[in-house]
């Protein structure tokens, strides 16, 4: 893969069709835990799921920030993004509402549901790679890989 500094994309276009990330995040303990989640919404460099008390992982972020990655990947379209940032909760009803859709309700009782909360990444950096899509462009991207060119796909920042 290349990477240049003409190859920055933005967040936006990073995230672009990308829906389901696996969020990561630290516990009390230090240790790490993975789970995946609708992205409800992403304004500038913060994306926001909506999650639930229920959960033991939601309640410690609560009370503080947790050191947080989120991937998203397609691999159908050989799309894969990797961010770093920081993951508090909130429980502001108004986005809550605002953040609110058919997925959600299927695990609330509704957006007034008083264990609902809104999960707030805050990226500082990210990465994607972006490689052919399709079976014939994956291999063709195979055989030159094989060939020594490594010019088969396309990685950079994520520009927040």
């Amino acid at each position: 893969m290349t990477q240049t500094d003409d190859t920055a994309r933005t967040l936006d276009d990073a995230l672009d069709g990308l829906r389901f990330g696996m969020v990561a995040t630290a516990g009390p303990d230090g240790e790490w835990a993975s789970r995946p989640l609708a992205l409800a919404g992403q304004e500038g460099g913060v994306l926001r799921f909506l999650v639930s008390t229920d959960a033991d992982w939601v309640a410690g972020l609560e009370v503080q920030s947790s050191p947080t990655t989120v991937t998203f990947s397609d691999p159908g379209k050989n799309t894969y993004v990797a961010l770093q940032g920081a993951a508090r909760t909130t429980n502001d009803r108004a986005r809550i509402k605002e953040l609110w859709n058919v997925g959600a309700a299927s695990y609330f009782d509704g957006e007034d549901d008083p264990e609902v909360r809104v999960l707030e990444v805050s990226v500082s950096y990210g990465e994607y790679w972006d490689g052919p899509h399709g079976r014939l462009g994956q291999a063709l991207n195979l055989v030159k890989a094989a060939l020594g060119n490594d010019d088969a796909g396309e990685q950079g920042d994520v520009v927040v």
